[in-house]
Order: structure tokens, then sequence, then C-alpha cells
């Protein structure tokens, strides 16, 4: 028997206070309601643990290609770059696994539109994302110089250190979810991607391109210690959204979504999971690779 819940007043809010993440914030939208096979906490935990695991799975099949391709190549089909920023990246690899990891970005780019428009195809579409992200996470791990491997351990930590404060942040009331919160985070998140589009169309037009404004302002943008503060501020934003995740989550199951929205709501929080990890990443990264050079120069 499908019912709507109709105790608790559906709260009024604006246009940015409706996108949050917007595969919850779908689900929460177009949400079937049912009394007899709703959605549950342990259903959602389930599933998105397992898109995390197939993340494992992804890491783990690149290890393994990448010992049979570098086992079984020729030398001269063998590829290796060294950074000169600093003595963190030094990767090798053979040139099909280059053509591997083109594969896997474009993968990337693709699976979470088809996701997102096509919410029946989240756990097939979901998977291939996981597995494709794994597999980033693996080439990244290959990429780096032997002593610092453990980099993509510690973002690992730090990453489910950062949820489990954000679940007890929540837990806790400490920051309250309302539609002007939601309104406010998602407003600064599509102000930073128009800013981002904007520069990528200004840098695509030769004259703007060639220019000594725009240059100093590149060169100030690529600067490490920049790019540091960037990525903490990416990272805040992200966990700020798995707030309005998880209360749109709560309100979901007490509301007795279908069950098969399930796969719905854990796709979108392992989306989130993967993206603050890749940022913590990038900022152990650099804030490691800004020690190197400061080593190799002397000081």
């Amino acid at each position: 028997m499908s019912y709507t819940n109709v105790q608790e007043p559906q709260r009024k809010s604006g246009f940015f206070s409706n996108l949050a993440n917007p595969v919850i914030r779908k689900l929460e939208k177009n949400g079937e309601y049912s009394s007899e096979t709703s959605a549950t906490y342990a259903g959602i935990i389930g599933k998105t643990v397992f898109f995390l695991v197939m993340t494992l799975a992804g890491v783990a099949l690149c290890f393994f290609l990448h010992s049979v391709f570098m086992s079984n190549a020729a030398p001269e089909n063998i590829a290796h770059a060294v950074s000169s920023n600093n003595n963190i990246i030094d990767i090798t690899v053979t040139h099909a696994e280059i053509v591997i990891m083109l594969i896997v970005l474009l993968v990337s780019l693709i699976t979470p539109f088809l996701a997102w428009l096509i919410r029946t195809t989240i756990p097939v579409t979901g998977t291939i994302y996981s597995i494709a992200q794994g597999f980033l996470i693996g080439y990244i791990t290959i990429a780096l110089a032997p002593g610092y491997k453990y980099i993509s351990i510690l973002a690992m930590l730090i990453t489910f250190g950062l949820i489990a404060g954000m679940l007890f942040v929540y837990a806790k009331k400490i920051i309250k979810v309302t539609a002007r919160f939601k309104g406010i985070i998602t407003a600064i998140f599509f102000g930073i991607v128009l800013s981002g589009i904007l520069f990528t169309i200004l840098y695509l037009i030769p004259p703007v391109r060639n220019s000594e404004l725009f240059s100093d302002f590149s060169a100030f943008l690529s600067q490490p210690a920049l790019g540091i503060v960037i990525s903490i501020a990416f990272v805040i934003l992200a966990a700020l959204f798995m707030l309005a995740d998880f209360d749109t989550i709560q309100r979901c199951v007490e509301n007795h979504v279908d069950k098969k929205y399930e796969w719905m709501a854990a796709w979108g929080l392992a989306y989130t999971i993967l993206y603050i990890y890749f940022k913590i990443l990038r900022i152990l990264i650099l804030i490691l690779g800004s020690k190197g050079r400061t080593r190799s120069s002397g000081f």
C-alpha cells in the first residue's frame, strides 16, 4: 500500500536549497512512498559499503594489471616520468596503461551524469564509477615515489575520520541543517563551478590567454600554497554537503521512501566520500611536495 506522509509540513525553500547533492536531492523529490518495502538505514549503509568495496576492488585490480603489464612489456613500451617540482611523483607504466588511464578518466566523467539522469542504472553505473575511481587511486599510488606510498592510506584514514566527525556533528545538531543552510552551501558551490567555467572559456581565447594580466593570474593560481587552501575549502564545502545528505536520508527513511531508492542514496554518499578522499589526497601531495622542494633546495 502506497501513501504520502502528511504529518510533517513541507518546508518551502528556494532554488539552491533544492540541489545540495543532486543525486540525494532527486531521491527526496521523486521518491515513491511505500509502507511495505521502505528504505532503511541498514540498507543504505550496506549499499554505500558495497560501492566503497568496489572502489577497493578497483585499486586491487589496478595493482594486479600493473604487475602483469610491467612483467610482460618490452623496454620500448615502458614510460617513466619524474616530477620536476618535487620528489613525490615517480611513475613507471606501460603504454597500454596510459590508454587505460585515459579510458578510466572518461568513464569517471560519464557515469555520474548517467546515474543522475537515469537513476534506475545506478546499481550498474555506480558500480562502474566506483571501480573506475579505484583505478585512479591505484594509478596515483603507483605514481608516488616509494617513500610516499603511505599517502594514499593516510588520505583514507583522514577521510573516514572526517565522515565520523560529520556524523557526530549531525547527530548532536551542532550545525542545524535548514533550507537556508542548504541554499547557502549550494550557492557557493555553483559560484565556484561558474568561476571555473568562466576561467576555462577565457583561457581558450588566445588574446586573453596571452595577456600579461591573465598570465600573472594563472601563475598566482598555480602556487602550491594557494592550491592547498583551495583544496581545504573544497573539503570543508563537501563536508557541509554531507550534513545535507544525512538530513535528506533521515527524512527519506522516516517518510518510508521506497526501498529501491536505497541505491540512489548510497551512491550519492559514496560519491561525496570519494570526492573528499581525492581532495584530501591532493592536499597531502601538495604539502609533502612543498616540503620535498624545500629539502632539495637545501633549506
